[in-house]
Order: C-alpha cells, then sequence, then structure tokens
C-alpha cells in the first residue's frame, strides 16, 4: 500500500490464471479448488477456507479436500480445526448402538453368516482383507489408497477409525461414501468388500457425537455396531472400539476435546460382549487372535492410550499371544514382540495410521521396542511462515488368512512421477514390508514365522531377514520423555 493524498490504498497482484499450476507459479497466488480460480494469498476475494498453496496438491484439486487443508501449524488449517471442533462439540452425543438380541457379534469369517456359538467359524483359504487407518480425508491420496485396496479384490475391508476434519454427517459423506461435495469436488468413497466393509470409531467421530459413523456410514456399510469378531476355525479377528470414550463429557454430553484427553478405554458394554459373548478369556479356545483398534496401545513416537489394553489384561488368558493392528499416530511402524509392563498377555503392535491423513514426519522418542518404520517423504507442504512440513506416503495393510497362517503386507502407494508432484498411483504400490503369523492350535501361541523388510524405504533397527520371537520387556513412554509432544493438538490425529 502507499499514502496518496492522506488515503491508504492497497495494490494486490495480478493473480489471473486459469489453471492451478500457472496460478501458484506466480508468487503470492493461491488456488481454490472450489470456485476454480486465482486469488492472492492475502485477498477478500478468496472464497476458500484453505486455498491450494503448493503446486504438488494441484493434482487433487478434484478431490472434496486437499493433504495441505490437513497441517496444524498453516492458519488457514488451525483455523478449521478450532472452528469445526468447537462447532461440533456440543452436539447431541448419539447413542451408542449395540446389538439386538439375539445377535452376538460373532461371525463366521468363511461365510459372513452370524454366529451363536463362541467356538464357531469354519475353514478359510485365501480370504483378503484391506484394513486401513485414518483414511477419511477426502483427497485424492485416499482415493489412490482406496483404489488400491480395492484391486485386491478383499472379501472384507475395514477402516480402523478417524473421518476428518471432524467425522460430520456431511464428511461422512464427502469422505467416507464418495458422494460429490460441491460442483468442482468429488468425493472419496471407502472400498467395499466382497462380503464385509466395517467402519471402526475414532476419536474424530466421537468430536461430532458419533452422529456421522451411526447415521451415515452403517447403512453405506451394511454393520450394526463399532464392534464385531469374525471367526474361522484358526483365528479370531476382533474389532474393538476405543474412540466412543476417548474424551470425557461433561453432564451434558459435550466432549472436553482439548483438555479431556482419556486413555481410550472401550465401553462396559463391549467389554460384556468380550467377556460373556466372544469369551475371548476361554483357556480351551486356542485360536489364534488379530485385534483392531484405533487408538495405540504402544507407541515410540508419541503417547499411548492402555485403556484397552488394560481392560484385556482381566479377560485374556495370562500368556497368551495376540497380533494388535492400530492407527490413530499417522505413521506406518511394525514393532517387537513384547509383553508390555503389568500385563500379563503378550503382543505383535503394528501402527498403520498411514492410510491418508498427511503423517507429518517423526522420529521416535525411543526405540528399544521399534523393529522398522517409514520415513520417507512423499511432498513437503509449506505453511505459508516460511517453513513446510514433510509428510509420508500414505498405504494400507493386506490381511491373506490360510488355514492357521496369516499373512500381513504393508502397502504404499507409488508416485506417478520421480518427484512426487502428480501425486500417487491407483495403479502401482511397493509391499514395504511383509510378515506371517501362525496359529498353533495345540498351545494358543501366535508364531511369527517369516518377516521380510525392505530396508531400501524402511528405517531399519533389527535385522530384518529373520522373525525374533524373544519377547521384549518394556513401558510405555513418560510424559517427559515427550519433549515436545502437544497433548492439547491429539485431536489433529
Amino acid at each position: 500500500h502507499d499514502m496518496e493524498h492522506g488515503l491508504v490504498r492497497y495494490v494486490t497482484r495480478a493473480c489471473s490464471k486459469t489453471s492451478c499450476q500457472s496460478c501458484l507459479a506466480q508468487e503470492g497466488c493461491r488456488w481454490c479448488p472450489a470456485t476454480q480460480s486465482c486469488h492472492d494469498k492475502l485477498s477478500i476475494m478468496d472464497k476458500c477456507d484453505i486455498p491450494i498453496n503448493s503446486a504438488g496438491q494441484c493434482w487433487g484439486e478434484r478431490c472434496a479436500y486437499q493433504l495441505g487443508d490437513f497441517l496444524n501449524r498453516r492458519p488457514n488449517d488451525a483455523g478449521q480445526w478450532i472452528k469445526q471442533t468447537m462447532d461440533s462439540i456440543a452436539s447431541p452425543l448419539a447413542p451408542f448402538p449395540t446389538y439386538p438380541s439375539p445377535v452376538t457379534g460373532m461371525f463366521d469369517l468363511a461365510t459372513g453368516l452370524a454366529l451363536s456359538d463362541h467356538m464357531g467359524g469354519g475353514a478359510v483359504h485365501g480370504y483378503t482383507i484391506a484394513a486401513m487407518a485414518d483414511w477419511g480425508t477426502g483427497t485424492c491420496e485416499a482415493r489412490s489408497v482406496a483404489r488400491l485396496a480395492a484391486s485386491e479384490d478383499p472379501d472384507m475391508t475395514v477402516h480402523l477409525g478417524d473421518v476428518y476434519f471432524v467425522a460430520t454427517d456431511e464428511q461422512f459423506r464427502t469422505n467416507f461414501c464418495g458422494l460429490q461435495r460441491n460442483p468442482t469436488q468429488e468425493g472419496v468413497a471407502f472400498p467395499k468388500g466382497k462380503q464385509v466393509t466395517f467402519a471402526m470409531m475414532g476419536n474424530h467421530e466421537l468430536i461430532s457425537g458419533g452422529a456421522g459413523l451411526y447415521y451415515t456410514a452403517f447403512p453405506y456399510t451394511g454393520q450394526q455396531a463399532t464392534y464385531a469378531a469374525w471367526q474361522s476355525d484358526s483365528w479370531r479377528i476382533v474389532a474393538l472400539d476405543t474412540g466412543r470414550l476417548s474424551y470425557r463429557t461433561d453432564i451434558e454430553g459435550i466432549r472436553e476435546v482439548e483438555v479431556g484427553e482419556t486413555d481410550a478405554p472401550m465401553p462396559s458394554v463391549v467389554v460384556e460382549w468380550l467377556t460373556d459373548i466372544v469369551r475371548l478369556g476361554d483357556p480351551e479356545d486356542k485360536r489364534g487372535i488379530l485385534l483392531l483398534s484405533h487408538h495405540q496401545p504402544y507407541d515410540a513416537f508419541s503417547t499411548a492410550y492402555l485403556g484397552a489394553a488394560n481392560q484385556l489384561n482381566k479377560i485374556l488368558p495370562k500368556g497368551k499371544q495376540v497380533v494388535w493392528l492400530f492407527g490413530h499416530n499417522h505413521a506406518l511402524a511394525i514393532y517387537k514382540k513384547m509383553q508390555l509392563r503389568n500385563l500379563d498377555y503378550v503382543m505383535y503392535p503394528r501402527l498403520i495410521g498411514h492410510g491418508g491423513f498427511p503423517n507429518i514426519m517423526q522420529k521416535p522418542k525411543r526405540t528399544d521396542g521399534l523393529v522398522a518404520y517409514d520415513e520417507r517423504t512423499y511432498q513437503s507442504i509449506p505453511d505459508d511462515d516460511g517453513r513446510s512440513q514433510s509428510i509420508g506416503y500414505n498405504g494400507y495393510a493386506k490381511i491373506v488368512i490360510n488355514g492357521n497362517d496369516l499373512e500381513i503386507s504393508y502397502i504404499t502407494a507409488d508416485c506417478v512421477n520421480a518427484n512426487c508432484d502428480s501425486g500417487l498411483s491407483e495403479v502401482q504400490s511397493t509391499t514395504v514390508a511383509r510378515e506371517r503369523f501362525t496359529s498353533d492350535l495345540a498351545t494358543g501361541d501366535v508364531v511369527q514365522a517369516a518377516l521380510s523388510l525392505d530396508e531400501s524405504l524402511l528405517t531399519v533397527l533389527t535385522n530384518g531377514t529373520e522373525p525374533d520371537d524373544d519377547v521384549a520387556s518394556v513401558s510405555c513412554l513418560s510424559q517427559s520423555e515427550l519433549g515436545h509432544y502437544n497433548a492439547a493438538l491429539n485431536h489433529f490425529d
């Protein structure tokens, strides 16, 4: 601006280009995907809540959202997180859905039919599950992951929770059911399994009271509740609900998102279901157990949530071994076989929170329980404050069950071109790790029979060629070890 005859006159840049790439080639210009128009980054003519600010996001302009919408330091993003959270936390808390009698919530993995006996379940061979966590962003990256997962022709697909920003009905419609967001931006659909499609509850679903999940996602998936068990003659796959109680609620049902985070326990009805219906503690049941949850019972990068882990300690037989897949932290990491202090069972923890959210690069706070993690940079996205944030690759886990063998492949989408500024491919992917577990029906043990890590892509801290059957005794991070971790920002997770 300048002063002329005592008046302030503002002069803006000529941001008049008609494509995202050419717009961003002009200094100080931003692209609005909703209006397909170019504006000065400070212009009041910009109708976008969060305009595109880097050329690498242009490839995804036609999807409902872009990865740059969800960063936590960019002022536009922070404003949206705060506004949407505050607008949603007082929404009515929807009633918790449970199974009506005589439905047990247990299903035959082979046929999908309901079971009445906790020992039920037939033989399966080549049964494929695609699992992803923190996927519900509505970005073209999430679309690439969804289409890659769909190409596996899965019998079951499972989302381990979190639709963004705050899992409203509208955000579930666009970011999960695939409905159009506006005339220029299309929605992104979660891939359906041939037999089962299942949506779990994360903390974001709770922010808006659960209505988006219960009333919009359930009709899309066909499920009745946020917890379930699918059983073969060798394996039990159990979905847990750690999202429903992940924030404290006041007497009026308002969620205390900023200062009321809990250790994410399961609702009592789920604990009773696991104990009395599923009978997860039956010592005569020697089948292997694969647990699915949103929150992590162990984390080398940030805080862990031990609510469900402690509840399971009162249910599982002592010494029982389980494989546990989870999200919430936006990364891909494989941990050692471990027994957490004060717990009587053993777990193989696996973090698969790289489904669709911009997984901002992290360094582990501790490495004693860590086998490998993915710290490759997919893109660097500016914060509009002179700094940028490096974000990692998105992907999913492919689980294949053959009799008493359970194989998990950890897959990330490939870039379309060498520098990744054309986004993630919908047809090309890379398996960065693969492992195979065997369920010993004589002892009830779960044995890691094989492990393969791509050491050219992953950061590997232990031997990546042979499975290690030793049990590490570890504890979770103390608050003093979290360093700069800000618990008040956990609703970004």
